[in-house]
């Protein structure tokens, strides 16, 4: 931990603040916890009169936060519970899927323990879109058990008549010794492990591609990826060693089997649909189709951006005066904003940085203002329904003071924007070239192109000229003649300007070093500088004005360079409308309104740059992932056809993706990015259950299109059940309105909305396809 300490100013006046920093690696909330410890002993040796108030706290927001997620879990493990239940029946079968659900999540969090992972919002966000998943392989297992525990011994001898259809077990099915109940059960789990096993191996390929993120997008998603995969993992160890022993145990007795009367319409719905299908081949695909070019089509007006901006519950407004500011105006200026943002019911305090040390690592000039403003729970705002109304009501109000920029944020925002691109903003356009009075006049005309765009707010030019600077030029020819150099100026300006150091005190163990300088009335202004002599080498006195020019000149406040290039930045926030499209509206209208002269060019970067980055990499990932899908699919399956008809789901699951995201009015961003490559994983496993069914059924001797009908139909209830348990895993992720849900929903939406048309489309499109893609296994396996 390391500490800074600096000047703010509130209502009450005056304060010295500290800024706590975490050591790399070190968890936040255990720093945070163990400085609240700290702060009675801290009180108690202040003065009497003297209080100790912290007033930003993250350690609120990760708790907030993980409460959100954890409240998420716990809901879709109800609804797990209940789809379980309807589906199957039967107490015990429910208990053992469920089980999976806590063993890998226990799994899981060990392992990140180990790695030294916090439970965060991304890592535990990771477990609860997992978790729906995590329940699958032991649903396909516990499934398959249940079936061949149900049947009637004559039945279960007989493979050939076994699978020549499928239904509903057998209410008055013999009963079995524990030897037979143990060999059954055997067989179920060998008759399902592979394909279980190959779906899982494909669900961790698919998550690849986030381990290619760099800068924020890493942070934030790799520790996603990795809870994910964790958790995957343990559950397939959980399906196919685990579930198998523990339903020997669990149905040592044997089952008593009762027929589903509430799914019984589901079961008859889809056999009538399917025959149709089967019949209707040409119409069925077309309509696949047609549903996919339309997805395609709203693409484009989805919109773009990084990642929606998370609800922090606190407010940091960056207020900008003129660059001659001086400290006395600042102080007057500060207590008046904040009795202005006091008197709304919605904030709880008001704190107001006056400008940064330079010798720290984030300088700021005294004409900065960053005022704090602490916000309620929103449940019990009256003055606006969101954070942009509340903001611009705020803004409304402060713009009563004249002269002054303002620019709104929240301060963890601020510092990513910061991190992205230098600038305390989401975009920040910069101008590079090499005079800085044309990049003054041409940054103007781009700031006031950049203001006519839809949906861009809080556009400004950072200021690069109106700074008062005395400029001491020496006259050498003067100089020459008393015999003196520009060194013998400058250290007359420094020592009396500056000071000089003049030795140190001693206190105790502390030492103090002491500095002398001119006073106040002889440097002060231009004509009392100019009036300070120096000691030429004949033993006789000039005055500095008689050998420099003393004058106060408009300067720069920093000359600023990205890349050994001198820029100029524009920032601007986005606000209404996609990042994607503002960006693009903006680069037409510099196009069209500015004339930049050779050697001078325009960049735009923060979250616009980091969005693009992440694209350009999964656009190369991507591809190579589902490359390495197919291969999986060819050595599980033997042919590249089948490989091939898996990855159909693909665009099956992308069409409800995509229609999710419209209706929702959600954008394109890298949390929905996630969404899709999660989802690819989920639509494949759907497929491998179902044509491995379908392969057995040809393995035993049947007909093409009855070992089609059959084998989708038989495993209607396990892919209805995985797709369901996942499904409603994610829904409280969508309704979620604690903080960090923001970034939840997109992915959230993604793979809901992509289940339900993979789901539907699969169960339809894949046996429609099945002969047309599988000649040459069909041929295989009727050998």
């Amino acid at each position: 931990m390391s500490r800074k300490v600096d000047g703010e100013v509130n209502q009450l006046g005056e304060v010295v603040s500290g800024i706590v920093l975490k050591r790399m690696g070190s968890n936040t909330k255990a720093t945070i916890d163990g400085i609240k410890k700290r702060i009675p002993l801290i009180q108690q040796a202040l003065p009497e009169g003297v209080t100790f108030e912290p007033y930003y706290d993250q350690a609120d927001l990760i708790q907030k936060a993980v409460s959100t997620v954890a409240y998420s879990l716990l809901i879709a493990f109800v609804f797990i519970i209940a789809v379980l239940a309807l589906f199957l029946l039967n107490i015990r079968a429910t208990f053992l899927v469920l089980l999976s659900i806590p063993v890998s999540i226990a799994i899981a969090l060990m392992v990140m323990s180990a790695m030294g992972m916090s439970a965060n919002l991304m890592s535990l966000g990771g477990i609860a879109v997992a978790i729906g998943m995590l329940v699958d392989g032991s649903v396909v297992m516990v499934e398959n058990i249940f079936k061949h525990l149900s049947r009637p011994d004559s039945e279960h001898q007989d493979d050939a008549e076994q699978r020549t259809e499928h239904r509903d077990p057998d209410p008055q099915a013999a009963k079995l010794d524990s030897h037979g109940i143990k060999l059954r059960v055997k067989e179920a789990a060998n008759e399902v492990a592979r394909p279980v096993f190959f779906a899982a191996m494909i669900i961790l390929v698919v998550f690849m591609p986030l381990f290619s993120f760099q800068g924020v997008e890493a942070k934030l998603f790799e520790p996603m990826a990795i809870s994910i995969m964790l958790a995957i993992i343990s559950a397939v160890f959980v399906a196919i060693m685990v579930v198998p022993a523990l339903a020997s145990y669990f149905f040592s007795r044997g089952i008593k089997p009762r027929e589903n009367k509430l799914l019984k319409p589901l079961d008859n719905g889809y056999k009538r649909l399917l025959s149709v299908a089967l019949r209707s081949k040409k119409a069925v695909i077309t309509l696949a189709g047609v549903l996919f070019v339309g997805a395609l089509v709203l693409v484009p007006r989805l919109g773009t951006e990084f990642a929606p901006e998370l609800e922090e519950g606190t407010i940091n407004i960056r207020v900008t005066l003129a660059p001659s500011s001086n400290l006395e105006t600042a102080l007057e200026v500060a207590p008046k904003l904040e009795k202005i943002l006091m008197s709304f019911p919605e904030t709880t305090y008001a704190l107001s940085r006056i400008g940064r040390a330079e010798v720290g690592g984030d300088p700021e000039p005294i004409s900065n203002i960053e005022i704090y403003v602490g916000l309620k729970p929103q449940s019990e705002w009256t003055t606006a329904s969101d954070r942009y109304a509340l903001q611009e009501k705020m803004e409304a109000k402060l713009d009563a003071h004249p002269g002054l920029l303002f620019n709104f944020s929240q301060p963890i925002a601020t510092r990513v924007d910061e991190l992205l691109s230098g600038v305390k903003s989401q975009l920040a356009i910069k101008l590079f070239g090499p005079e800085l009075d044309v990049l003054a006049r041409k940054g103007q005309e781009i700031e006031g192109a950049v203001k006519q765009v839809d949906g861009a707010v809080a556009v400004a030019m950072e200021q690069i000229k109106g700074e008062a600077q005395l400029v001491v030029s020496p006259k050498r020819q003067q100089l020459s003649r008393y015999g003196l150099n520009v060194t013998d100026v400058l250290s007359v300006v420094d020592n009396g300007l500056g000071g000089a150091s003049a030795g140190q005190i001693i206190r105790g163990n502390e030492r103090y070093d002491i500095y002398v300088r001119l006073a106040k009335q002889f440097r002060d202004t231009p004509e009392s500088i100019r009036s300070l002599r120096l000691l030429t080498p004949s033993g006789a006195w000039v005055t500095l004005g008689e050998v420099a020019h003393v004058a106060i000149e408009s300067g720069p406040p920093q000359i600023r360079r990205d890349d050994v290039q001198r820029r100029v930045v524009i920032q601007s926030n986005v606000q209404g409308r996609d990042m994607g499209s503002v960006v693009a509206d903006i680069r037409k209208a510099i196009d069209e309104k500015v004339d930049l002269p050779t050697g001078y060019s325009v960049d735009i970067g923060g979250q616009f740059e980091s969005q693009q980055r992440a694209q350009e990499r999964l656009s190369i990932v991507v591809p190579i992932s589902l490359a390495l899908i197919a291969l999986l699919l060819y050595f599980a399956f033997g042919t590249m056809g089948q490989a091939m008809l898996i990855l159909v789901n693909v665009p099956l699951a992308v069409i409800g993706g995509i229609v999710a995201l419209y209706v929702s009015g959600q954008y394109l961003s890298v949390p929905s990015a996630v969404g899709f490559i999660t989802l690819f994983g989920v639509a494949v496993l759907n497929g491998v259950v179902l044509v491995e069914s379908i392969n057995q059924r040809i393995t035993d001797g049947h007909a093409v299109n009855d070992a089609v009908f059959d084998g989708a139909w038989s495993r209607l209830r396990p892919v209805l059940m995985t797709a369901i348990t996942s499904a409603l895993g994610l829904i409280p992720m969508l309704f979620a309105t604690g903080a960090g849900a923001e970034i939840q929903r997109p992915l959230a939406t993604v793979i809901v909305g992509g289940l339900v048309s993979a789901t539907l489309l699969t169960l339809v499109i894949l046996p429609v396809l099945y002969p047309w893609f599988s000649k040459q296994k069909i041929k295989d396996l009727s050998r």
